[in-house]
Order: C-alpha cells, then sequence, then structure tokens
C-alpha cells in the first residue's frame, strides 16, 4: 500500500529523533566518537547504533523517490569532421 510523502518524512524525523535521543543519553556520543576512530566499542552499543542507523536509512530510502539511471540520449544526427 502507498505511503504519503508525508508520512514518509514523518518517519524520517522520528528516526532522526530517535538517533539524537539514543545519543544524548549517557555517554553514546563519546563512544560514538571512539567508534568512528576505530576504537573498540562495546557490542551491545554497536548492535544498537547499527539497528538505528538500519531503520534511518530505511525511512529515508522509502521517502526517496526511485530514479531511473540517467541514460545519455543517443544523437540522430552523424557530425562530420570539418573540411576546408
Amino acid at each position: 500500500m502507498p505511503v504519503s510523502p508525508h508520512t514518509s518524512l514523518r518517519r524520517v524525523q522520528d528516526r532522526t529523533t530517535d538517533v539524537r535521543r539514543w545519543l544524548d543519553t549517557g555517554d553514546n556520543t563519546a563512544v560514538l566518537t571512539a567508534y568512528l576512530r576505530d576504537e573498540p566499542v562495546d557490542h551491545r552499543w554497536l548492535t544498537t547504533y547499527q539497528r538505528l542507523m538500519h531503520d534511518l536509512l530505511r525511512a529515508v530510502s522509502h521517502a526517496c523517490p526511485r530514479r531511473v539511471p540517467h541514460e545519455a540520449p543517443t544523437p540522430s544526427v552523424v557530425l562530420r569532421p570539418h573540411r576546408r
């Protein structure tokens, strides 16, 4: 069943809020910094982070319309070198 653009964008906002609230809890922001620096992090923290990001990215992909790959138009006129 199709979902309205408003509903899709609302889901993106909700998932973004989930991530922001989670990062504001405890030392999650500090752990994120460590993770981004390739430092070891707790497995449970990493699982939660990956789930939140997956949910956010899925909401974004559902909110964005699918695009058809761009193909260069085939010229209908053959250009010949200029002769002098």
